[in-house]
């Protein structure tokens, strides 16, 4: 398994701070070996603690057709008595963005908290989301840039990151 850390080097504190000091609006980090890579200027969204991507070695990870590919994302509350958080998928290739369905009990992401954890959860309180992403056989094998958002009732992102993953035959 392959962590992808959001703040364990210098070089990517150095990078956050540069970017809220220049007051950036930042909608996403794509993110890997703690180097900022893709910042888009639209809205202001937190990133996660750490992303855990099963089985990933190299950018882009590689999932194959037909599995389960596992992220388990590591986030923060961004205000108390968060009672509902829903998980927002949006896939890009060549090019073209489109929103990725999910299905219900994937996006909750309240009945997928690992360790104990549930919702509501507060500000400041760190927990896992073990989110299972299904690529199904028919998908064409191309690379593709996943965007999952986390957001809560008021329609909030709690985390959000985009994750570089490489369609693969099984």
């Amino acid at each position: 398994m392959r962590r992808f850390d959001y703040d364990s080097t210098r070089n990517s504190l150095r990078w956050m701070s540069l970017i809220h000091q220049k007051r950036k609006h930042l909608i996403c980090l794509s993110n890997y070996r703690s180097i900022v890579v893709n910042v888009l200027n639209r809205r202001r969204q937190p990133f996660p603690l750490s992303v855990d991507i099963e089985g990933c070695e190299t950018v882009p990870c590689n999932v194959i057709k037909g599995s389960t590919a596992i992220m388990n994302v590591h986030f923060v509350g961004t205000r108390d008595n968060t009672k509902k958080i829903t998980g927002v998928v949006h896939a890009t290739s060549l090019g073209i963005t489109i929103p990725y369905p999910l299905p219900d009990e994937v996006a909750d992401v309240c009945s997928n908290l690992l360790y104990g954890a549930e919702c509501p959860i507060d500000e400041t309180e760190d927990v896992v989301y073990n989110f299972k992403f299904d690529v199904d056989s028919s998908y064409p094998e191309v690379s593709v840039k996943v965007q999952l958002d986390l957001v809560d009732e008021l329609n909030q992102s709690v985390a959000c990151f985009i994750a570089d993953i490489k369609v693969q035959k099984g």
